[in-house]
């Protein structure tokens, strides 16, 4: 049963042809619209209905990975996806934050993927799906599925991102900055708990629900220090004296019973290693999803760990990793 309302990990490819129109002669663009996490996709109903619709539901609303219930009944989708026809398609939806406009005929030449950003809207993204037949759009999509999940889901970051340096809260900023030769943008609402020699717990906690980030250093030594099964015992390790949980005796750990993903990558010529899972509480029953950076600080020698956490067991969890995902990524070494 299709899972839907009827309401920038990017290819080198895409990447290149990524095209930003925001500044268009002049034209001031609107906001993006829609709640986070949403995407609106305008496809023909007689497709929709049939295989091309199976397999666009599929790759976009399959489980977001690393959460609670990732891979069992009530996992939370990759988006919410909201389905439209083209005669649907007017100046309400345009501005949407998260779009997919597809066309299939044989007046189209060849099948091919093309990723805008801030087209009709300010912080939008919108990916166009040609194909000159059903089966060839059928083949497009199934080969490039990651890099239609990855260009909206890294979009829905990189928007919150923006949002975290624009609305900073600028004296934690400065504390960071001037202390520990860290450039992070926190959004107003969290604040440091913990901030003790090489040891940094920034936090914010509505009612029910935590977004917490562990910051810390270690002199780095050689690359064996950034190996999956070092790293993770490292980070566990690292954790158990320093991060106690509600009852006596109990610690944040990770969950080592869950896969934990990880992945490399570069951010500004600096190399991260991730890692994604669970995290549990050793002696009481807290737990949730994690995302932590691990950066390489070659100018003072260092390895900076950040360790973003959510806490929400009455709420979906979601957005809220994102949210704390979209922090770290914000983080920079001065020069």
């Amino acid at each position: 049963m299709k899972r839907v309302a009827n309401f920038f990990i990017l290819s080198v490819l895409i990447l290149g042809t990524m095209v930003s129109c925001s500044n268009r002669k002049g034209v001031t663009l609107p906001p993006c619209t829609g709640r986070p996490g949403e995407l609106i996709l305008v496809l023909a109903d007689d497709f929709y209905k049939g295989a091309i619709g199976d397999s666009l539901v599929r790759i976009l609303t399959q489980d977001e990975p690393s959460l609670p219930q990732t891979g069992m009944e009530g996992a939370e989708p990759m988006f919410d996806l909201i389905h439209i026809p083209p005669t649907a398609f007017g100046n309400m939806i345009r501005p949407a934050r998260n779009l997919i406009l597809t066309e299939i005929g044989p007046h189209i030449t060849k099948a091919e993927i093309n990723a805008v950003k801030d087209y009709w809207a300010a912080d939008q993204y919108l990916m166009r799906l040609h194909a000159p037949d059903k089966e060839s759009f059928m083949q497009l999509i199934e080969e490039n599925r990651e890099i239609i999940v990855n260009t909206f889901r890294e979009g829905e970051v990189d928007r919150q991102a923006a949002f975290n340096r624009r609305y900073q809260n600028v004296p934690l900023a400065t504390q960071l900055s001037s202390k520990h030769q860290i450039d992070i943008a926190f959004p107003k609402g969290f604040e440091a708990r913990i901030d003790t020699g090489n040891f940094i717990w920034v936090q914010y906690d509505p009612q029910d629900i935590i977004q917490g980030v562990l910051i810390w250093s270690t002199p780095y030594t050689d690359e064996s220090q950034l190996e999956y099964n070092r790293l993770v015992t490292s980070i566990d390790q690292y954790m158990k004296p320093r991060v106690p949980g509600p009852a006596t005796g109990s610690y944040m750990a990770l969950e080592l019973d869950y896969p934990i993903s990880t992945r490399a990558f570069t951010l500004d010529s600096v190399y991260v290693r991730e890692l994604k899972g669970l995290w549990e509480t050793e002696g009481a029953f807290m737990g949730g999803p994690f995302v932590s950076w691990t950066l390489v600080d070659e100018k003072r020698d260092r390895l900076v760990t950040t360790f973003g956490f959510v806490y929400a067991p009455r709420t979906n969890k979601r957005n809220h990793i994102r949210k704390v995902e979209s922090i770290l990524k914000t983080i920079r070494f001065p020069d």
